[in-house]
């Protein structure tokens, strides 16, 4: 995981193994991608979670993480950061977790964070 601020924060439901979520709940370090819900194509985007407690600290990893959560997220590739994330990404944008193709979690962000700086 990079070391530097966060991009953004965003609300996550996970699914329930009825609604074809996961069977089990997921762990802090875990590394699922993203979809945005707006985009029809079945493109993946390497935006990694870090879930955070109820002060904005982020959970140990091995944590168990809650059904419902905030998650601090990171744009793994620097250059698809300037080049596509900033122009999507906005407060209200919901998007999904994905484990392959599989939805397991619904999101909306919630604040914008350094997604705008120039990233170390």
């Amino acid at each position: 995981m990079p070391v530097r601020a966060p991009d953004f924060e965003a609300e996550v439901r996970f699914l329930t193994a009825d609604e074809g979520g996961r069977q089990g709940p997921a762990m802090q370090g875990y590394r699922p991608d993203i979809h945005y819900d707006d985009d029809e194509t079945d493109q993946l985007w390497m935006i990694w979670p870090r879930f955070i407690d109820d002060i904005g600290q982020e959970l140990q990893k091995g944590a168990v993480i809650p059904s419902l959560a905030r998650a601090h997220f990171y744009i793994i590739n620097t250059e698809l950061r300037s080049t596509v994330h900033r122009a999507r990404l906005r407060e209200g944008v919901r998007f999904h977790i994905c484990e392959g193709q599989h939805r397991v979690a619904a999101c909306r962000v919630t604040k914008i964070l350094s997604l705008h700086e120039d990233a170390a």
